[in-house]
């Protein structure tokens, strides 16, 4: 039986680990080709090899999300080897300076994890979005956080940069709207991913971190908003916090 995203090309921006990993692997198994963005090949081609095992097939794009001609590049390269670009899961991201007030914040980290967080979900868009609008119609998954919506401390420079990505989603889906381009966003609380285990260490048994979730399952959420299952959803925020943002301080 075919898959819900069979034949859909999907790109994948940080795809290669964490939840981007995860996502490349999900998409295969319900039919995707997939392409691999991120700037180290060894880990994409490690992941295109997960894929294969699913049955589909893989492309590895090594690029920096940050440099538009990297980005241009990749398309172009998954264009030439099928065609078409039906999906974007724009996932690559950094945690940059947790744990820094904003006085300690050096200008240079404060543009680099803009450069990654904002600056590649735009670029990835831009390059993504004239395939789409040639053949008609696609979707426009951004990987956010529920640090779009609330905030953290010692986090100022990240919860900035995913307050971004939300608007941009929903601005990017005004924009795109009456074109078949669909554009939501994902925003998981704490992932156990490489970035978490950068911030915070391999004990994730410690106060703070009650709720975290899996890749897979972020990645699950990623393949509902690209498939039919959301087709009437656009410009949409799917928040999977733990019910962080439903608790009242007064909740004992």
């Amino acid at each position: 039986m075919a898959g819900r995203m069979e034949g859909r090309v999907t790109l994948i921006t940080g795809g290669g680990s964490g939840i981007g990993r995860a996502a490349a692997v999900r998409f295969a198994r319900e039919g995707a080709p997939v392409a691999l963005l991120g700037r180290r090949a060894g880990p994409l081609r490690e992941v295109a090899a997960l894929v294969e095992a699913e049955g589909a097939p893989a492309l590895v794009t090594p690029a920096d999300v940050t440099r538009e001609d990297d980005v241009r590049a990749a398309v172009a390269a998954v264009l030439e080897r099928f065609g078409r670009l039906d999906v974007l899961v724009a996932s690559a991201g950094s945690e940059g300076t947790l744990g820094q007030h904003l006085t300690e914040v050096s200008v240079e980290d404060w543009d680099r994890i803009m450069a990654v967080n904002v600056r590649g979900v735009f670029l990835s868009a831009k390059h993504a979005i004239p395939p789409m609008q040639r053949q008609g119609g696609g979707a426009i998954v951004v990987v956010a956080s529920d640090s779009s919506f609330v905030a953290t401390p010692r986090q100022v420079a990240y919860c900035t940069s995913k307050g971004a990505v939300l608007q941009f989603t929903r601005s990017l889906a005004v924009d795109l709207w009456g074109e078949h381009i669909r554009v939501n966003c994902v925003c998981p609380s704490a992932v156990d991913t490489p970035m978490l285990r950068r911030a915070v260490g391999d004990d994730l048994d410690q106060p703070g971190l009650e709720g975290i979730a899996t890749a897979d399952q972020v990645a699950a959420q990623i393949l509902f908003l690209a498939s039919d299952d959301a087709a009437s959803m656009h410009g949409a925020a799917l928040v999977a916090d733990w019910g962080g943002m439903a608790r009242s301080n007064w909740l004992v």
